[in-house]
């Protein structure tokens, strides 16, 4: 039986780790988030609630935090990742086998409006993963997640953005992401815990909200159903980013967490380039209406945006056996007709 630990369990890219690590019975799985998270994203395995009564809530590690799922192999842990003292008796509770970091403040735009905040969480969040398996000896595998947008101004140079080129971020929350890399690293040097970084460009795919494609989806399927006029405001079309899929994503993560190598940094990303512009029109194109669209709305600028962010993913491919899979128009419909599925049976 593998124990595995997951922070940022309800977010997006942590609910669909959940669903491919919860096929194997042999994986005994511990969700972890924040106190009275919402459940929207792992709905499936409270029986559709999306709110946890207290009356659910189970004694673990001498708190009222743990919350039984609809899996045998499969409980949620409530717990804030700056939350010092708890985390480190859950971590020596479980003494998990994997222990994938995604707990994070992912925001670029609130990581300039709470610096600070993004800090504790982001890095301080990654200490405190760390400091329970050093102070007791706990042997887990910790795959941490980082960001293409640690690369900053290194995006200028002109191609696909390897492993090894320099961190130039532009904004607190890549430096933070900077931080939480490089502290992974130095465990593993200074202490062997073997730690793995994950360095994600853009993932999308079903359930995704908060960023581009869902901010351009989401619009064009409320629109399509009737629950908003045919118009939306958009920000800077002119950057060009790498979307993967989150299925490809869950894929490279994976490899990474059973045969990537112990303080290295990969690349997760599709090695492609496209426009923001030419996602917004394959969004549009799916839609029967004539939308009016607003471009560069001040509340959708960033005060610093890279103009390029693509990434080279050969490392991962070369090492590890990794291929990209979902094409980018297939993974934008399927988005797509899940949020006019969701619209049309939760109208708002």
């Amino acid at each position: 039986m593998k124990k595995i630990l997951i922070t940022g369990s309800n977010g997006f890219l942590g609910s669909h780790l959940v669903d491919f690590l919860v096929l194997d019975e042999n994986n005994h799985i511990f969700a972890l988030d924040r106190p009275n998270s919402n459940f929207f994203n792992l709905k499936a395995y409270t029986n559709g609630k999306t709110k946890i009564p207290k009356s659910m809530k189970k004694k673990f590690c001498g708190s009222k935090i743990k919350i039984p799922s609809n899996r045998e192999n499969l409980i949620f842990i409530e717990c804030d990742i700056k939350n010092t003292i708890l985390l480190d008796k859950i971590i020596q509770e479980i003494k998990p086998h994997y222990i994938f970091h995604f707990a994070a403040q992912p925001y670029v735009i609130k990581s300039w409006e709470d610096p600070i905040g993004t800090f504790e969480i982001n890095v301080i969040g990654t200490i405190n993963i760390f400091e329970p398996l050093k102070k007791h000896e706990i042997n887990s595998r910790v795959i941490v997640a980082c960001s293409a947008t640690e690369f900053g101004t290194t995006a200028y140079i002109g191609r696909p953005l390897k492993e090894s080129d320099p961190l130039l971020a532009v904004h607190p929350y890549g430096i933070s992401k900077i931080a939480t890399e490089l502290m992974a690293r130095q465990y593993y040097l200074n202490f062997k815990i073997e730690a793995v970084n994950l360095r994600f460009f853009n993932l999308t795919g079903p359930r995704r909200v908060n960023d581009v494609t869902s901010d351009f989806i989401r619009n064009v399927a409320r629109i399509e159903v009737g629950l908003k006029e045919p118009e939306f405001e958009v920000g800077n079309l002119a950057p060009y980013r790498d979307f993967l899929d989150v299925r490809d994503a869950i894929n490279a993560i994976w490899l990474a967490a059973t045969k990537g190598k112990p303080g290295e940094t990969y690349h997760i990303c599709a090695g492609t380039k496209t426009q923001i512009r030419e996602l917004l029109n394959i969004a549009l194109s799916f839609s029967s209406k004539d939308i009016k669209v607003i471009e560069n709305a001040p509340k959708k600028m960033r005060k610093t945006d890279e103009d390029i962010l693509i990434g080279d993913n050969s490392k991962i491919k070369n090492e590890l056996g990794w291929e990209v899979v979902h094409d980018l128009k297939t993974t934008l419909k399927e988005m797509f007709d899940y949020w006019v599925n969701y619209y049309k049976a939760n109208p708002e």
